[in-house]
């Protein structure tokens, strides 16, 4: 084939396309994005958000002081989430695993396993 490419002029443009010929994403459905978690997004410490928290037992939530030592090993675990948004859940788990569903897009029972993990692991 000594076919040689030849750029579209202005006035190839304006014709219409050849049928049989369709652009391969003229046809492309397209979806909104969910915006990244914010900590607007994520509910507040009174929410019952986990089944200890629906059953009316008190959340194993750490103290702030005690959480920010932890943000490091947090990050090395998990990367995706920046360190601003680990400090803002101050060491609520439940919060901490909503930010795993929304960066990783683990399911709940996942999430919580590794939630549940990371705080056994670093005994926190």
């Amino acid at each position: 084939m000594n076919a040689i490419y030849t750029p579209p002029t202005p006035a190839d443009a304006m014709k219409p396309p050849v049928i049989g010929r369709t652009p391969v994403f003229s046809t492309a459905t397209f979806y909104p994005i969910k915006p990244p978690a914010t900590a607007a997004a994520l509910p507040e410490s009174g929410a019952r958000s986990t089944p200890a928290a629906a059953s009316g037992q008190q959340e194993n939530k750490l103290p702030v002081s005690t959480w920010r030592r932890h943000i490091g090993s947090a990050r090395l675990t998990w990367s995706k989430l920046s360190s601003g948004e680990l400090e803002r859940i101050e060491g609520d788990p439940a919060k901490l695993s909503i930010l795993l569903l929304r960066h990783y897009s683990f399911d709940r029972r996942e999430a919580d396993l590794q939630v549940k993990n990371f705080f056994h692991r670093n005994r926190v």
